[in-house]
């Protein structure tokens, strides 16, 4: 990206350029003039950093001595100076020159206050998750986690890795989070639901299983294999059925193990969701039975 890329704005095009575009995106406008040294200096840095976050935010530039106005509307004493909008309005900015560093974290700061894209990128993720499209869940969320390392971001990509069964990608993730990202709750959810289809593993075929139980029905070993093949199968109906029945049979087995099962899977699905509602309902009317 080369200096004439970015727009020069005029007094003209700058509610246009500037404060009506700041409705959609952040608008970062670059006062400078040709012969500021440090505006030179700053502006490439700008453009790189920008570029990053092209989805987020645009820089575009205003030369002071040809715009005189918008510089005493802004009370620009000095150059380089350089104001963000957002939604119509100046919401932040400095004046002089700064460090690629510096200028980084400060695009950071006015995308977690002030960005829309962040909240459609969410959105769009987790329609994604929903329609089981894991690996462009994931490739999103990758790149989004560069720019906004957030527990929100590292609990979805958990969630997509779950997808995709990537267990040993998901440990290494874990072992990555500092400790206030860790202790999050939509963190602490999402490595539970891992946890949870981690240990759903077991060694004897559907068929097998399904043969012990038709042996004797009142094999609880064998049930709860049969729950967590249905895990693995994404049939969390007949799943949290069958732990209902066996919580029924003997709610004290393995100290509690069937309703321990049924928390973990009502914790993964969601409290919105719809089996998660019925299968807590029918949960609660067992245990007050």
């Amino acid at each position: 990206m080369t200096t004439e890329t970015i727009k020069s704005v005029s007094e003209a095009t700058f509610v246009s350029d500037v404060i009506e575009k700041s409705k959609e995106k952040i608008m970062i406008v670059d006062f400078w003039a040709p012969w500021c040294g440090p505006c030179k200096a700053l502006t490439p840095v700008l453009e790189r950093q920008a570029f990053k976050r092209k989805e987020q935010l645009e820089v575009v530039k205003v030369n002071i001595d040809e715009n005189q106005a918008i510089a005493s509307q802004l009370r620009i004493q000095s150059i380089p100076a350089v104001f963000a909008f957002s939604d119509g309005q100046p919401v932040d900015g400095f004046m002089g020159a700064k460090s690629e560093p510096e200028v980084e974290k400060f695009f950071e700061t006015l995308i977690k206050k002030f960005s829309k894209k962040v909240v459609d990128e969410t959105e769009e993720i987790n329609n994604l998750l929903l329609e089981e499209r894991f690996e462009d869940a994931k490739i999103v969320l990758e790149q989004l986690i560069r720019s906004n390392p957030s527990p929100e971001n590292f609990s979805l990509l958990i969630k997509s890795l779950i997808g995709l069964k990537n267990f040993d990608e998901i440990e290494q993730i874990i072992k990555g989070l500092s400790p206030d990202i860790i202790k999050d709750s939509m963190v602490q959810v999402a490595i539970s639901s891992y946890e949870l289809l981690k240990n759903s593993h077991v060694e004897s075929s559907k068929s097998e299983i399904l043969d012990k139980i038709n042996k004797n029905p009142s094999d609880l070993d064998a049930k709860m294999n049969y729950s967590k093949i249905l895990l693995q199968e994404n049939n969390f109906s007949e799943c949290i059925d069958v732990l209902l029945e066996m919580f029924k049979e003997d709610r004290e087995w393995r100290e509690g193990l069937a309703k321990k099962q049924l928390l973990s899977i009502f914790e993964h699905l969601g409290s919105d969701d719809a089996l998660s509602k019925k299968g807590r309902r029918s949960l609660t009317s067992l245990i007050f039975v």
